[in-house]
């Protein structure tokens, strides 16, 4: 028998003891690594400039990152909610502006950064954002209706039912992710818990090369199967489900502040 996952490990804790110390390096204001918004602005404007339109994108997903990784601090270091959803909500604007561009045929490098932007397939990784932020409108216009995730985020079991392999063991063998969304979709909770555990051991083998504290794809995957009525029965580190509910913020004054750059960018053809 397979034994059970503890709540942290060693490599976890040393790392949340790492993060823990540059936010406070950062809250007393001399920890020059949070200065990543500055550099990754910078090099926005020198693109747009020099009309490097295919990079422009990977600059985007730049920033994407950017707030990902605040809210991830918001939320497992910072223990705020409420600003971990701030920063999961720009995150997201930041994909629409993404999927602006795609839209108008820009162009990207995806071996520079980010992921590669497939509106039909690979939208898991971004609409994350959205649904974390809870903004289900939102994580819909990212996802599109006519998706596995679309049909997913409207609670449209059947048709979602439709667009998946016949077992979950039909999925690539690293694509726990898509396995979890077949346990949704097919209201199994037995499958959902047992290809989140996978994914969760998937990524402790991983921890000498990138040591993961809070996985927020798992948490995303998580609040999609509560509307299904499944319960994660996971009690680790990475999936803090306590921090999960569905208060929606304020978003009226909430900018992205290089929203205006990039609509104004007119690509000769």
């Amino acid at each position: 028998m397979r034994s059970p996952l503890t709540y942290s490990t060693k490599a976890i804790d040393e790392a949340l003891k790492r993060k823990r110390l540059k936010w406070e390096q950062w809250q007393a204001g001399n920890y020059e690594g949070w200065n990543f918004w500055e550099i990754i602005n910078q090099k926005l404007d020198q693109r747009i400039q020099e009309q490097q339109y295919d990079w422009i994108i990977n600059s985007l997903n730049d920033f994407c990152f950017y707030y990902h990784d605040n809210a991830e601090y918001y939320l497992q270091i910072d223990i705020d909610t409420h600003k971990a959803k701030e920063n999961n909500y720009l995150a997201a604007l930041t994909v629409e502006l993404i999927y602006l561009l795609l839209e108008k045929g820009f162009s990207h490098h995806i071996f520079n950064s980010g992921m590669l932007c497939d509106l039909k397939k690979n939208n898991f990784g971004y609409t994350r954002h959205a649904i974390l932020a809870n903004e289900p409108e939102m994580a819909l216009r990212i996802a599109a209706e006519d998706t596995l995730l679309g049909a997913l985020l409207l609670q449209d079991y059947e048709r979602a039912q439709t667009m998946l392999p016949e077992k979950p063991e039909d999925f690539s063998k690293h694509d726990e992710i898509g396995q979890c969304l077949w346990g949704i979709a097919h209201g199994n909770e037995k499958v959902f818990n047992k290809y989140l555990e996978k994914r969760i051991r998937a990524l402790r083998r991983q921890a000498k090369i990138h040591c993961v504290t809070i996985d927020s794809s798992g948490l995303a995957v998580i609040k999609l199967a509560s509307q299904r009525g499944i319960v994660c029965h996971l009690d680790v580190i990475e999936l803090p489900q306590s921090l999960l509910d569905d208060e929606r913020i304020d978003t009226s004054n909430l900018v992205l502040p290089i929203a205006d750059k990039i609509n104004a960018i007119q690509r000769p053809w």
